[in-house]
């Protein structure tokens, strides 16, 4: 695991500065990207052919894919929860807890559905992150994602979107539940719920940095455990409060 996590630190030395690179001449306006080079040699100036094979070996695989399928899915539900909030809390700190969620998973659907088109459903043949998966638009299907293969999945993809199993997520009787409680019955079943969804989506997130392959990914499953980390803990504070 640590060769893997040496191998990845030091081709995103390489391939970090990328974002920096103006359109002509592959020049910079930052400082120059470095190849680390071998143990023991000093770091020195990386070549276009250097960056571009870095980029071409950062590209996805089906567990990115799926991660944020799934998790754009997810994300989705707590927006659900949360826009119950209003009208039905008594407890501020609930209120704000609500909102400092929508304000956070909101932006981060957007930034997954992003990640999407771009390396997915419109690659160009040239796009090194392209690995072939879901060759269909963002139109149609499920979650506005193609379906058609007989497993559910869109013809000629590897990956399983049926998302009935994904871990946290509330049922349509609970939501139905959370829907009809007010009052300190809604921050109860509001905490309780939300903190599943969140431990769910710890372990999903876990589970893509394992197996998952795409620096963006991977920065972004980090965050989803760092951040929903703590709102577990803020949400326990609350109730043990």
């Amino acid at each position: 695991m640590r060769h893997r996590v040496t191998a990845v630190a030091a081709a995103l030395v390489l391939f970090g500065g990328l974002a920096a690179c103006t359109g002509g001449g592959g020049q910079a306006d930052g400082p120059p990207i470095l190849d680390p080079g071998a143990p023991g040699e000093s770091a020195t100036p990386a070549s276009q052919e250097q960056i571009d094979a870095a980029a071409a070996g950062l590209g996805h695989n089906e567990a990115d894919v799926e991660y944020i399928l799934m998790m754009i899915e997810h994300h989705g539900q707590a927006l659900v929860m949360t826009d119950m909030v209003e009208g039905r809390v008594e407890s501020g700190d609930i209120r704000t807890m609500a909102d400092r969620i929508s304000s956070a998973q909101g932006p981060e659907i957007e930034a997954m559905e992003a990640w999407m088109e771009q390396n997915v459903y419109d690659p160009a043949e040239e796009n090194p992150n392209h690995a072939g998966f879901c060759a269909h638009g963002p139109e149609g299907g499920h979650g506005g994602h193609a379906t058609g293969g007989s497993d559910g999945s869109p013809d000629g993809c590897p990956v399983n979107l049926d998302h009935s199993d994904m871990p946290g997520m509330a049922s349509q009787r609970q939501l139905d539940e959370l829907r009809s409680a007010d009052g300190a019955e809604f921050d109860r079943l509001f905490v309780e719920l939300m903190t599943a969804h969140h431990e769910g989506a710890i372990t999903m997130a876990e589970e893509v940095t394992l197996e998952g392959k795409h620096p963006m990914v991977l920065r972004m499953a980090a965050d989803v455990i760092a951040e929903q980390t703590a709102d577990i803990n803020r949400m326990d504070e609350i109730i043990d409060g």
